[in-house]
């Protein structure tokens, strides 16, 4: 979903300025005016209260109680195929997701990202992940299971918190943002509150990385760490208990070690080499796309999905480091 530019750029929605959304809210209490001066010089959106994100909005207070208080009648919820099984869908239904569409934008903003975190990150993909890890002679990975909905209420109104929203704004923006108490999968605003609230873990596996001289990434749930010579003791371990007393458990399935002679797999990608590179499995596919579209055998339903797919190896063909697209 796309806002129209003007919403987009202002951290007041459909006013220009914070003295002009003073003037819309004339008749509040001075304490309420004066939290929403000091969120605006921390560059934050001035909600000092669900009546001043009302008024930004230019809806009724009530729609905002209602977002809060009967959540699950702003959402749809469905299911689509993941794998073996299906991924469980929570979509915000319209009015919501442009409130959440626009708070993410803004949190977006104040979030500082850790230069190994590289998804949900604007100008960021999985393909410069990869590359980081571009002619490493072993990968470790591991792999967050169910990284949204295991994000808890509480940890999502703490980091908002952290940002500088005062304890009555942090619970109201992760009211607004959370589903039967977790971030809700499908909402605009999960992706960069889930990079928030992983920032204490992001550090330790910064810290790693530092203590065992290793690359590492993380792209949204997909923790890699790389590395030349011999695989560091102690980091699967340290790696694997970091998620002990944490909100989050790691996909038992998912915790891979590799090294060569065999193949060296990141993000979808393979690195042993010095660039990124698409598996064989793929690059099979994109032949036999292309030969396709070639013989026109493909009907306009398909087109452009398969066109997408030969864009993306034309770009990962074409990406050479992470340096020159950084």
């Amino acid at each position: 979903m796309k806002l129209p530019r003007p919403f987009v750029e202002s951290r007041y929605f459909q006013f220009s300025s914070l003295s002009e959304l003073k003037k819309a809210l004339e008749g509040m209490d001075e304490p309420s005016f004066a939290e929403m001066h000091r969120l605006d010089s921390l560059q934050l959106p001035p909600i000092a209260n669900a009546q001043v994100l009302a008024t930004m909005f230019g809806i009724n207070p009530g729609i905002i109680w209602s977002f809060v208080t009967r959540p699950q009648q702003h959402y749809r919820s469905f299911s689509i195929p993941k794998g073996n099984g299906v991924r469980n869908i929570d979509a915000p239904r319209v009015a919501l997701k442009v409130l959440q569409k626009w708070l993410s934008i803004r949190f977006q903003e104040a979030y500082s990202p850790p230069s190994h975190v590289f998804g949900f990150i604007p100008g960021s993909s999985h393909v410069k992940a990869a590359a980081i890890h571009c002619g490493a002679q072993w990968v470790f990975s591991i792999d967050v299971q169910n990284f949204f909905p295991t994000t808890p209420f509480g940890l999502v109104e703490s980091s908002l918190a952290s940002l500088g929203f005062n304890n009555q704004t942090s619970i109201l923006l992760a009211q607004l943002c959370c589903l039967h108490g977790f971030l809700a999968q499908g909402a605009p605003t999960s992706p960069v509150l889930s990079n928030l609230c992983f920032g204490a873990i992001d550090a330790k596996l910064a810290e790693f990385s530092q203590k065992y001289n290793v690359r590492l990434s993380r792209y949204a749930d997909d923790i890699v760490f790389s590395g030349i010579g011999a695989f560091p003791e102690g980091l699967k371990e340290e790696s694997i208990g970091l998620f002990v007393g944490s909100p989050w458990c790691l996909a038992e399935g998912k915790i891979e070690f590799s090294s060569l002679p065999d193949r060296l797999k990141v993000h979808g990608l393979l690195v042993h080499g010095e660039t990124v590179r698409l598996t064989k499995g793929y690059r099979n596919k994109l032949r036999a796309y292309s030969h396709l579209i070639q013989k026109n055998a493909i009907d306009g339903e398909n087109l452009n999905k398969i066109k997408g797919h030969l864009i993306y190896g034309n770009y990962v063909a074409n990406f050479h480091s992470i340096d020159e697209h950084s």
